[in-house]
């Protein structure tokens, strides 16, 4: 018999041919296995080792065998290796584990070690070990040749020819060597890491280790039948290609000299890297047989590759994600050498530099390094190569097209594993624009600086963040480290504080911003500082969440007292004029219209400005639109032109059309101009407005149309009429007479519309009444007066009204009538919830007023009732009723009688 269950046989005799022959095929079964492997016995010496363990190790066998570990390996890695040894001799035990390993040339190797401890029949205890190197697992893949070499126990039996022992005896001890080996290849079998099937030559299982029927999960029966053709069939079923498979085993059994290497894929999904070799005699046998007769069999080994594939297709997805990264990313990647030549040059340096890849290869990049910068530059070169700093540098650089740009680089040396330096990786971004707006922040900042109004910045936490120079003054503060310190609580008293967290905060979150006056408290002296404040919260441009809280303040302590010093004389002057009440209340109203009549004047200088500077502007775009328009028109009508005659442009003007939009556009620009057209309308007809409020060229007795006063004055209150989330919106109901010009003082009568409508406004936001309007009905006046019956058209509620009203919407019914033969009447009607009668006989008295301190003055009414009764010699009354709406009567001459 020719295999290796030769090596199980007990018969006593067997001639020195077969025995020499077995001791080959063991050699050759060892020496064809890929990794290191070794055999020790219990004094820890080196017994047995194949050919890859000598190669991993860097010595021959001759000065391996014999010796142990202490005579190659440093003492550390010595103890260790024994220490392990050991626990597998006493405990008897597999042991597997990671280790630090150093070869021959002091390169240290993270080796993965499996060992195992069998022992002969004579009772010597021998430990078998197999080593992976895990660094250098990619490597494993070498088929390692098998080659002839002279085996230990060949020269234990020649010595033992040699002196002439007894045929018995070699006899024996060669026995012994046998089951000893047997006993090595199947503990070595065990140990190693790959599946191991061992194939006679006459296709009969001869060995197989465990590792093989787990890795094929083959039942005990099948490999009881020793038939390699029904192992074949048990593998065929679990692969993907079974004839591929089933192709190329028939050819390795039909060209016995061949050794082969591949990869086989299982319908699992596992990947096992299969390599076979053929077994045959080693050179130098004692016996000569032919060329057909040294061919013992065929070994395979199988290894699960299926994680080193994934870590292999893993890896190629990095380095294929590491390169889109190159490429895709904004920053200018740039890789040089240490002749300043570039190796690497992505899309962005592309972009940025406007040179190619293939321009700039291999070439120096000192290109891109303007004259003037090239000294520094250099220096920075030296340091990176040194490895003395340089990592990152802001400097200018040049463009293809000669524009000069900022840069700022962050560069990386390249150190090979010896310590040298062998290129730099540059990345670098254009920060031109960035540069020119820290140029403006700057100046931005000494604006701030040399401000001699407070300005301050704090968080969302109110952590103070920066107080300018003259804030810090006002303060009392030395240092704006000194303000960081504080919280914006110790700006202000506890009442002062309370009030801004109580009235102050909520406007600010709901508008963005707050002026008013408020008080800041000196540091040193703990006085209260009035000013005038303009709060307001930064968001950020793009999430649009707040950031920072400004301040904007002006100390207004002198006007404060300016101010406190009249209120003081004024007190004075009231105290001793005690006894001329009537004629002091009479001075008061009068001086009082003065002020109100001060404030309108002023008023309307300030919106007849305002609406001049406007109107200037709107005038030119206005005047701009219309040719811009046939402009565009001709533009278009061009592009039309060329699209017609040149149906296929150069696929620059292609792209360029692609990147704009071009069809969007030739549709969007025509509607823009036209929004445009209407926005320039809408800011024509609001000046317009303004002016005809501000009447600043009508402050004489003149004829003007009453509607375009009250049209104004609705345009000027459009905000409070528009609905939002705290009150709904106003309707206005307009029903106009036909009305010739009236003669009055325009700007007046305005600020009379602007009082009652104002009022009926802040009505309204109170509440809706039941919706029954014109509380003067019919019944206050006789049904048989021609007058009463014009009038009648104009009263703002009806029982259709009520009926159609289940919720009423907050209204304001403005009716306009003449009434012969020299009177006209205007009525402003709301359906709030009216007003009690008390209240409505102090209506028109001086500072009466029903709102809340800081909302009214009370002289609103009363300078409106001295303007209609005293300058037009007219009337104003109010009619209503709790719940059922106001409506104000105005009724002023057509003509003014100048005679008196």
């Amino acid at each position: 018999m020719k295999h290796l269950r030769f090596l199980d046989n007990p018969a006593p005799k067997q001639n020195t041919e077969q025995q020499n022959f077995s001791l080959a095929f063991l050699h050759q079964m060892i020496n064809s296995i890929s990794d290191p492997i070794f055999v020790k016995d219990c004094q820890h010496r080196w017994v047995l080792i194949n050919d890859s363990y000598c190669d991993f190790v860097g010595h021959s066998r001759e000065e391996l065998i014999g010796k142990s570990d202490d005579d190659f390996f440093p003492q550390a890695e010595a103890d260790v290796f024994r220490q392990k040894d050991e626990l597998v001799f006493t405990a008897n035990i597999t042991n597997e584990n990671q280790e630090l390993f150093s070869d021959a040339e002091g390169i240290i190797h993270l080796i993965s070690t499996k060992k195992s401890c069998f022992e002969d029949e004579t009772g010597n205890k021998f430990l078998v070990g197999s080593i992976r190197d895990i660094i250098l697992q990619n490597e494993a893949a070498k088929v390692l040749g098998v080659t002839g070499r002279v085996t230990d126990l060949t020269k234990l039996v020649q010595k033992s020819e040699a002196l002439q022992e007894s045929l018995e005896e070699s006899d024996r001890q060669a026995k012994l060597d046998l089951q000893r080996a047997n006993a090595l290849l199947e503990a070595q079998q065990e140990a190693a890491l790959d599946g191991i099937l061992i194939i006679d030559e006459n296709r009969t299982i001869v060995s197989f280790n465990q590792k093989f029927s787990q890795l094929w999960q083959i039942p005990a029966a099948v490999f009881q039948t020793r038939d390699d053709r029904q192992l074949l069939g048990w593998v065929l079923d679990q692969l993907i290609n079974p004839d591929e498979f089933l192709a190329k085993v028939e050819y390795l059994y039909q060209h016995p000299e061949e050794s082969s290497r591949d990869e086989i894929f299982l319908k699992s999904g596992k990947i096992f890297d299969r390599y076979s070799a053929p077994v045959r005699k080693q050179q130098g046998a004692c016996s000569e047989t032919s060329p057909s007769g040294d061919y013992y069999g065929r070994i395979w080994y199988f290894r699960d590759i299926t994680e080193y594939k994934q870590a292999e297709a893993e890896l190629r997805a990095s380095q294929q994600r590491l390169t889109l990264l190159v490429e895709q990313t904004p920053l200018a990647i740039i890789e040089w050498n240490t002749n300043i030549e570039v190796q690497t040059w992505n899309r962005a340096a592309e972009r940025i530099f406007g040179y190619t890849k293939e321009e700039m290869l291999e070439n120096p990049f000192e290109i891109i390094i303007p004259e003037k910068a090239r000294k520094h530059v250099n220096e920075i070169v030296t340091a990176l190569l040194t490895q003395q700093g340089g990592n990152l540098s802001i400097n200018e650089n040049v463009t293809k097209d000669g524009r000069t740009i900022v840069c700022e680089w962050y560069n990386n040396p390249l150190v090979a594993p010896d310590g040298q330096v062998i290129g730099v990786a540059s990345m670098g971004s254009d920060i031109t624009e960035r540069k020119r707006s820290e140029e403006e922040q700057q100046k931005f900042v000494a604006l701030i600086e040399n401000s001699s109004d407070f300005i301050a910045i704090a968080s969302m936490e109110t952590e103070i963040i920066y107080v300018n120079p003259a804030g810090l003054k006002m303060v009392g503060l030395t240092s704006l480290e000194a303000a960081k310190t504080k919280s914006m609580i110790d700006f202000h008293s506890p009442e002062a504080f309370a009030k801004f967290q109580q009235q102050i905060i909520p406007l600010m979150s709901q508008h963005g911003f707050w002026q008013g006056e408020f008080c800041y408290r000196h540091f040193q002296t703990g006085i209260e500082i009035p000013t005038d404040c303009n709060l307001f919260i930064v968001k950020h441009p793009e999430t649009g969440e707040p950031f920072c809280q400004v301040a904007v303040v002006r100390d207004i302590t002198e006007r404060k007292q300016a101010k406190e010093a009249l209120l003081k004389s004024e007190a004075q002057l009231r105290q001793q004029a005690q006894d001329l009440k009537e004629t002091l209340r009479e001075l008061q109203r009068t001086q009082t219209h003065l002020i109100q009549s001060e404030k309108m004047s002023s008023l309307g200088q300030l919106v007849a400005g305002v609406a001049h500077e406007i109107n200037n502007p709107v005038n030119f775009i206005y005047g701009n639109l219309s040719p811009a328009k046939e402009y565009t028109q001709d533009l278009l009508a061009l592009l039309q032109l060329y699209q017609s005659h040149y149906p296929k442009p150069v696929p620059e003007i292609k792209d360029f059309a692609e990147l704009i939009e071009l069809d969007f556009l030739k549709s969007d620009l025509p509607q823009i101009l036209n929004s445009m057209n209407v926005g320039a309308d809408r800011i024509r007809e609001i000046v317009l407005s303004l002016r005809t409020f501000s009447r600043l060229d009508e402050a004489e007795m003149k004829a003007v149309d009453i509607h375009e006063g009250i049209d104004s004055t609705l345009m000027i209150l459009q905000s409070r009429l528009k609905g939002n989330d705290q009150r709904p919106t106003i309707e206005i109901i307009k029903e106009y007479g036909k009305l010739p010009l009236v003669e009055c003082y325009a700007g007046q009568l305005n600020q009379v519309f602007m009082n009652i409508l104002s009022n009926a406004i802040d009505a309204l936001e109170e509440g809706v009444g039941s919706g029954e309007w014109g509380v003067g009905s019919g019944d206050e006046r006789d049904e048989g007066d021609e007058e009463d019956v014009a009038l009648a058209s104009c009263r703002v509620g009806d029982e259709g009204d009520k009926g159609n009203n289940q919720c009423p919407i907050s209204t304001i019914r403005i009716c306009t009538q003449l009434q012969k033969p020299n009177q006209v009447i205007i009525r402003i009607a709301d359906n709030g919830l009216g007003i009690p009668e008390d209240t409505k006989k102090q209506l028109f008295n001086p500072f009466f007023t029903t709102k809340p301190i800081g909302k009214g003055t009370g002289m609103g009414l009363a300078i409106s009732y001295q303007i209609i009764a005293e300058r037009h010699g007219g009337s104003l009354e109010c009619i209503s009723q709790p719940g059922q709406g106001a409506e104000f009567v105005i009724n002023i001459p057509l003509i003014q009688n100048t005679s008196t």
